[in-house]
């Protein structure tokens, strides 16, 4: 008995064009034939938005890369970008499906789905940090003229990721804010004087810098949460502004040791700034007595203290950390045929 198994026929895709199997098309795309692949996308390319849209949409999921860069292709084409700045959540790093996605997005060109874009970039899967050709897009739909509401939405977004419990989602929004810079800070400043816990807020603020940030900080210096002075105190030591040197030497007299600590810390990096304001004498008594040691928090295996700083007194000593577009590991981009 003849036991071989017949192979099934290759699928015709202009007969499934013609009977409206959009599914069994998209499917097609991904087939092993190069010339199946091929007559799918052109067959694809001849049918209408209504036809289309919806198989794409869903074709956006699909295990083959293949078949979601057909799906980009299409979403593109039609401008609607929605679903694509969903699909940036899942859609792997690297991938040519992903590389298409921003290039469709920035081509549609719509700024009402920044925020959508913004939302999948730091909240989506991937656990590869933020690129800064990604980034740029997203910039690109908010430059500055375009859609202000648009804007604020991007920015409320992250402001609001800055609470979330995962780290690595409050580690994109912080890159990503920092990469706003100065369309930032009247967000980061709002929320410095009214959140409970503003900490973050007022490490961007540092950061950032910049004349708007200066008052805001110095204000932090006085918030009923110990980690918020603490931050303002090394964010004032950034900027080295002798305004702040009045606000500093009030905060070498906090009940937290801690904020003493950095306090005194930032008097010393203003240095001759606090000279000139006219109180050396007061101050190097106060920074003695501010960076006396008395308990302090041992380092962690990561180099950092236990309330989350590093050892030079900062947060972070590289932002942002946007990953290249140049990476070696990055796919070439190309705009979605």
């Amino acid at each position: 008995m003849d036991m071989r198994i017949t192979p099934s026929p290759a699928p015709r895709p202009a007969n499934l064009a013609r009977n409206g199997d959009i599914a069994a098309l998209f499917e097609a795309v991904g087939h092993r034939s190069p010339k199946v692949r091929k007559q799918a996308v052109a067959s694809l390319a001849e049918l209408g938005p209504d036809q289309t849209l919806p198989e794409a949409r869903e074709a956006l999921r699909h295990a083959s890369d293949a078949v979601r860069c057909a799906a980009v292709r299409v979403l593109g084409r039609w401008r609607d970008p929605m679903p694509i700045a969903a699909a940036v959540a899942w859609l792997p790093p690297g991938s040519p499906s992903r590389s298409f996605a921003f290039a469709a997005l920035a081509s549609v060109d719509r700024p009402d789905s920044a925020p959508a874009v913004a939302e999948s970039l730091i909240h989506g899967r991937s656990q590869d940090g933020l690129w800064e050709d990604e980034v740029e897009v997203v910039s690109g739909l908010c430059a500055a003229g375009r859609d202000p509401d648009a804007c604020r939405k991007v920015v409320d977004i992250l402001v609001e990721a800055l609470d979330h419990e995962d780290t690595e989602v409050v580690g994109r929004a912080e890159d990503f804010l920092l990469w706003l810079n100065s369309d930032a800070v009247p967000a980061l400043v709002t929320l410095v004087r009214s959140a409970p816990k503003p900490d973050s807020a007022v490490w961007l603020l540092g950061q950032i810098g910049g004349a708007s940030a200066l008052e805001p900080l110095i204000e932090a210096t006085e918030h009923p949460e110990a980690r918020t002075r603490e931050e303002a105190c090394a964010a004032l030591g950034e900027l080295r502004d002798p305004a702040s040197v009045e606000a500093l030497l009030h905060a070498t007299r906090d009940h937290e040791h801690a904020v003493r600590v950095k306090a005194g810390m930032a008097l010393e990096r203003i240095g001759t700034a606090a000279f000139l304001a006219g109180v050396s004498a007061a101050f190097g008594q106060q920074v003695e007595q501010a960076t006396e040691p008395r308990r302090l928090a041992g380092p962690a295996k990561n180099g950092s203290t236990q309330n989350g700083t590093s050892k030079n007194g900062s947060r972070r000593a590289d932002p942002p950390r946007l990953r290249p577009a140049a990476d070696p590991q990055r796919a070439p981009r190309s705009g979605p045929a």
